[in-house]
């Protein structure tokens, strides 16, 4: 398939290089692409299709479809002949297979389609097929390159080509942050891997319930709920604690496994402080929080939900609080005067971002 140099003239080894730069793009892409970045959704397709049955290997999966699709590429190529400045568009058929298969629904739970894709994809076959004979027809009045190396205008436009394909490939395909986010979380509690999974997308502002209920699970997991919940974009409140089989879902696990973990002696009393905190509920918050930490410092958040009940009500606070967080909460509370309305949210968020006070005011 490849041309050999020795035994061919300058114009084969031309080729030759076009041939190999292209080939060893696809390749690099392709594995790097379902590697790295795709490996998880396509393990959700494969868990959710089979009904549980089989599990999807990134790295064995990879290299099998990478290695599908290029010997595609190598059947288009033969069967097209397209050669010189159009050889790149012999892997088109792959690159759009590969789009296919990556445009992975986050939906794909709860009822599997192709959606547009078909119509899109005869379509753009077709329209590939009538792409073909015209460039056929073109090849051979292609001005001819003196330059035989690999350093050639020919091998360059190639790889130009492919480049534009690959950018095609990740705008069409599953590039949905949180989807990602959810899955890979999934994975790493599935392994017990807490502490990572708490790490996966932590400086991203996205976010949906089932990654909410993700990042608590996690949190109590590890006993890090209450100084580490608000340093994270929440959405669902109370609600999104607990999966409740609609926006609030696992795709992996079953979602037996959260709810029978939060009703556990231990997690408990963890999962009902978090949900009085993310429904804005700091009456119910105050009656249960010293019973949870009736002896010893509470954490972070807990501590500052405190100052903020005592704020509000206008009742005691409880002895032993902490004298820097009241001075944190007096400055928090002369910065909103010290902006217009439209404008107050995004300054506090920029100096307390993760704190209970700017969820409490300014996450709606």
């Amino acid at each position: 398939m490849l041309y050999l140099i020795g035994g061919h003239n300058r114009k084969d080894t031309l080729e030759f290089y076009t041939q190999v730069a292209c080939a060893i793009a696809f390749c690099v892409f392709t594995f790097v692409y379902l590697y790295y970045y795709q490996g998880e959704l396509l393990a959700v397709a494969q868990f959710v299709l089979s009904g549980g049955k089989t599990h999807y290997g990134n790295m064995v999966g990879a290299i099998l479809i990478t290695l599908t699709l290029y010997l595609l590429q190598c059947g288009v190529m033969y069967l097209t002949q397209l050669r010189r400045r159009a050889h790149a568009f012999t892997y088109f058929p792959s690159l759009l297979i590969l789009t296919v298969i990556t445009d992975v629904s986050p939906n794909i739970d709860k009822h599997f389609s192709f959606g547009g894709w078909l119509i899109a994809f005869p379509l753009l076959l077709c329209a590939y097929v009538a792409l073909v004979f015209w460039l056929k027809k073109i090849q051979p009045y292609e001005p001819e390159d003196h330059n035989r190396s690999i350093f050639a205008r020919t091998v360059w436009i190639n790889l130009m080509t492919m480049v534009a394909m690959f950018l095609l490939v990740g705008l069409f395909s599953n590039g949905n942050d949180v989807f990602h986010y959810r899955v890979r979380m999934e994975q790493l509690i599935a392994k017990g891997h807490y502490q990572k999974a708490l790490k996966v997308g932590e400086k991203s502002l996205s976010t949906d319930p089932s990654l909410t209920m993700l990042r608590v699970h996690a949190l109590v997991k590890t006993g890090r709920l209450g100084d580490r919940l608000f340093h994270y974009p929440l959405s669902g409140g109370g609600k999104a604690l607990i999966p409740d089989g609609d926006e609030t879902r696992m795709m992996l696990l079953p979602d037996s496994a959260i709810i029978a973990f939060a009703a556990t002696d231990s997690a408990k009393m963890e999962y009902r402080l978090a949900k009085c905190l993310l429904d804005r509920k700091l009456d119910d918050f105050a009656d249960v929080i010293f019973k949870a930490y009736p002896d010893s410092v509470m954490p972070r958040h807990y501590a500052e939900a405190m100052i903020l009940y005592n704020y509000q009500s206008g009742k005691p606070y409880a002895e032993g609080h902490d004298p820097v967080l009241e001075t944190d909460f007096k400055e928090f509370c002369e910065m909103e005067k010290s902006y217009p309305p439209n404008t107050v949210a995004n300054f506090i968020r920029r100096t307390y971002g993760n704190t209970y006070w700017c969820y409490y005011k300014y996450n709606k």
